[in-house]
């Protein structure tokens, strides 16, 4: 099971024992000062484009793992057709993470609000 906090300074993003072997990775720890944008999308499947490489692809169902594009690569941890949160970073050999949550709008919305110092 995937967990995202927003803790400080650093959003984290934790990675169950079956999402480390099929994403092929281990957690991911982005703080906030690299992170360029925070989104919510309505369907985490459709948004995953490039190249698996490596992790595991379950058509239709299930994306765990690397994705690679011209315009970089993607960290994907995405699990049906449901909303899911993209953020983008300034740095890092993955520029963007795209990962499957219900709450994928009120993240974005937290995440947005803590990088421009709001409601701190």
């Amino acid at each position: 099971m995937v967990t995202i906090s927003l803790e400080h300074d650093t959003l984290t993003i934790r990675l169950g024992p079956l999402e480390r072997l099929f994403a092929v990775r281990g957690n991911l720890s982005l703080p906030l000062r690299h992170i360029a944008s925070a989104e919510s999308v309505p369907d985490g499947l459709a948004a995953v484009t490039g190249l698996r490489a490596p992790g595991l692809s379950v058509p239709g169902r299930t994306k765990f793992g690397t994705w690679r594009r011209r315009q970089g690569t993607t960290v994907v941890l995405v699990r049906g057709r449901g909303p899911a949160l993209r953020i983008r970073s300034t740095t890092g050999r993955a520029r963007d993470v795209l990962v499957s949550t219900p709450h994928a709008a009120e993240l974005a919305a937290q995440i947005t609000a803590a990088r421009t110092g709001v409601g701190q």
